[in-house]
């Protein structure tokens, strides 16, 4: 068996490109001039490898290749000589040598990228001697190093046998030299937020669009450099930089000082330096000049003298970044000294911890503030309300609140639109909002007030009522974003509404307790749990189309889609309800249990029990991402339409219309995989591939049958920091659906 695997992957292996291409990542092209053909060239694709193995260590493994002399007379040395000047010259390291094999190995390029997997090679590379052959054999993926020997000994696993190789020993980077002389490298400092409250700006890093290698001798605080990688959303920056190096720029520090201080704009350049053993990465960035991070004026050490390379600062929401950082550089440069003097040096500080992470040699100082409780002042905000549909049409109106909140800085006790210092921030407060339906010329307002205390970091408990005249809509869960501003912009112009309305009018009660957790040190991920009770005592009724107008649609020539009836009726109900929440800048998973009771003694017109659970997971795949969605639905009773377990269209069965299935019970099942293009700036392209599967069932069906219904397609999606947009077609499994279109301002789950 495992020779036919072998046949069929050489007759493969004759329509590929067999000579390995220039790149970054570990590849090395097989280019000695006035050398014979080779006998036999092998390109093994990740594809291909996993054909016929995938343990590890070839599961680290991205591409093979391979290429077969015969031993002529000084063809061997003629390869050494030459491929060894040009190793050296990328940085390669000599890992083994003898009369028979030469071995180099290449570290990844920067520290910063080291951290992502511990003691990693990007690629091997390999010049052998073997009875009447000579191999060039080039490895390349993220390759564990304590693993590389065991992988050069079981090459034969996919039909390479050099016996000369199983005689290495244990492989091993080069230590790195200490330095003997030169300035102390200066630390890094970041400000990371509570993701919950941090204001979008503050996830406007650096982002890496641009990139330059330059090798020579130049100087970074008198420590030689060797290797300089430039990295920036700005081309222009990069140039600049480039262009200084190549006019004769001895030292770095002197460079990067001319370039920010010849800058009028107030938006100005950031150079932040990351430096290692002879190699330093420059990222530049055009930032405001009060944004993280940047670079301490002073360096820190542990109490053994190393140094700290990276200081990073979180969950403080109300204390200065410059506050901090001016702390630290008057206190002393040994970390835990620093760190104990923070609570006396910055007034809103109770407390801080602080923790040192090591990975490649790379130290970072974690410390986490716990801030004092900040003055609470009263506050009255007020906003206008825009809304439209195809039910109520526009909907113009205004709303309030009203409390006592945490401010940094004394402002006016009232403000019409809602301030940007208290978003995210969950506070105790009365609030309102009225307003008026122009179609359908109905009034809707709610009413209400929530209390709320707190442990900070630790928990907080919550109760709000609310007394509310308004549209609601069906299946929340699965079909979301219906106040999006963006999900707005489409109904104006012309984007099928996919929503169905109806009328909730009564008193809703919610009790919620939520429990935080520390992040995880590096990670900067917040674990949040939360369980609510949820009351409902109020009516149900249905709503129907008032209007058919958009943008495009003046004359009201073309329809919009009906809004089906619901089942009206008194809604006495209780839910309670589980999250789980990791989720920060749209990656992470959020899990959602439920159960949901109402019943005659109640009050209520309906007797049943429903349950549901609901799990989202986005993981990313190096620049790539996959989400996967899963849904079951049940009920002990047949449930009012607007209770039902529903799917079809955007975001669940893509390939079919809009809320095709309807019923008790019901699966779903979705798969995005998004495959990253290129990015522009900090705008980011990525194709999407998506896979659909489901079905729903009526509890008066007998029996229940099994008929899943499923679709696939693609899309294009397009993303910043903070906006995502999506056109996705995509094809139902049934031969009679058509292909559908569709428009996403959001992910779909």
């Amino acid at each position: 068996m495992k020779e036919n695997i072998f046949i069929l992957l050489l007759l493969l292996l004759t329509t590929l490109p067999l000579a390995a291409a220039e790149s970054p990542n570990g590849t090395l092209p097989f280019d000695c001039p006035d050398v014979p053909n080779p006998k036999f060239q092998f390109h093994f694709t990740r594809e291909l490898i996993s054909l016929a193995v995938t343990t590890f260590p070839f599961n680290t493994v991205e591409n093979i290749y391979i290429h077969v002399y015969d031993d002529e007379v000084g063809l061997f040395d003629k390869l050494v000589q030459y491929y060894t000047d040009n190793l050296k010259a990328e940085n390669w390291h000599n890992s083994h040598e003898d009369s028979t094999k030469h071995l180099y190995i290449l570290e990844r390029p920067t520290p910063a990228e080291s951290r992502q997997v511990d003691n990693a090679v990007l690629g091997l590379f390999a010049l052998v001697r073997s009875d009447n052959d000579v191999y060039l054999l080039n490895i390349v993926g993220n390759v564990p190093l304590r693993q590389a020997r065991k992988l050069l000994t079981d090459l034969g696993d996919i039909g390479i046998d050099i016996p000369e190789l199983k005689s290495i020993g244990e492989l091993s980077l080069p230590k790195p030299e200490e330095p003997s002389a030169g300035m102390p490298l200066p630390t890094l400092f970041r400000m990371r937020k509570d993701s919950t409250v941090a204001n979008t700006t503050d996830r406007v890093l650096f982002s890496a669009s641009y990139e330059e290698n330059h090798h020579g001798h130049w100087t970074y605080r008198e420590h030689p450099i060797e290797r300089i990688q430039m990295r920036s959303s700005d081309i222009k920056q990069v140039a600049a930089i480039s262009d200084g190096l190549k006019n004769g720029a001895g030292d770095i520090t002197e460079l990067l000082d001319g370039l920010s201080s010849n800058n009028d704009s107030k938006d100005i350049p950031r150079f932040i330096v990351l430096p290692a053993e002879k190699t330093i990465t420059i990222w530049a960035g055009r930032m405001m000049d009060e944004t993280q991070p940047t670079m301490l004026v002073k360096s820190f050490q542990t109490t053994d003298g190393d140094p700290i390379h990276e200081i990073v600062i979180r969950e403080n929401q109300y204390t200065e970044a410059n506050t901090i950082r001016a702390a630290l550089e008057k206190g002393p440069v040994e970390i835990g000294a620093a760190v104990d003097a923070l609570p006396d040096a910055v007034p809103t500080f109770e407390r801080v911890e602080f923790l040192i992470e090591e990975v490649d040699s790379q130290r970072t100082a974690i410390i986490t503030a716990i801030e004092k409780p900040p003055a609470l002042r009263f506050y009255t905000d007020g906003a206008p309300h825009l809304g439209f549909n195809r039910v109520t049409g526009w909907e113009l109106g205004a709303g309030i609140e009203s409390g006592f909140r945490a401010q940094k800085k004394h402002r006016s006790a009232f403000t019409f639109g809602f301030s940007s210092e208290s978003a995210g921030e969950d506070n105790s407060k009365l609030f309102g909002r009225i307003g008026y339906g122009f179609s359908d010329k109905q009034p809707y307002y709610r009413v209400g007030g929530r209390a709320v205390w707190k442990e900070p970091y630790s928990w907080q408990f919550g109760v709000t009522a609310q007394y509310q005249r308004g549209t609601s809509i069906t299946a929340p869960d699965l079909f979301s974003h219906y106040n999006d501003t963006a999900t707005l912009l489409l109904r104006m112009f012309g984007v099928p509404d996919h929503q169905d309305y109806y009328l909730r009018h009564g008193v809703e009660v919610e009790l919620e307790w939520k429990a935080v957790f520390p992040m995880r040190p590096l990670q900067f991920l917040r674990l949040n749990h939360s369980f609510k009770l949820i009351l409902l005592a109020e009516s149900h009724n249905s709503l129907q189309k008032h209007t058919d107008w958009h943008l495009f649609n003046w004359g009201s020539k073309s329809e919009a889609r009906e809004n089906p009836l619901i089942t009206p009726g008194q809604m006495r109900s209780a839910m309670f309800r589980y999250d789980f929440d990791t989720r920060n800048n749209y990656l992470g998973s959020h899990h959602t249990f439920f159960v949901e009771h109402s019943n005659p003694t109640l009050g209520s017109d309906f007797n049943w029990t429903r349950f549901q659970a609901h799990l989202r997971y986005a993981y990313p795949l190096g620049d790539h991402q996959i989400r996967a969605r899963a849904v079951v639905g049940s009920a002990t009773a047949p449930l009012p339409i607007q209770r039902q377990f529903v799917m079809g269209g955007i975001g669940t069965l893509n390939g079919y219309p809009l809320y095709a299935f309807a019923g008790d019970a019901g699966l779903l099942f979705n798969i995005d995989f998004l495959y990253h293009l290129f990015n522009f700036g900090n705008h980011n392209f990525s194709a999407v591939l998506t896979l659909d599967e489901g079905q729903v069932w009526n509890l008066s069906e007998n029996p229940l049958g099994f008929d899943p219904k499923g679709s696939v397609g693609i899309g294009l999606q397009y993303e910043t920091d903070v906006d995502v947009f999506r056109f996705n077609v995509a094809k139902a499994f049934d031969a009679e659906q058509g292909v559908r279109y569709n428009f996403m301002f959001f992910y779909s789950f």
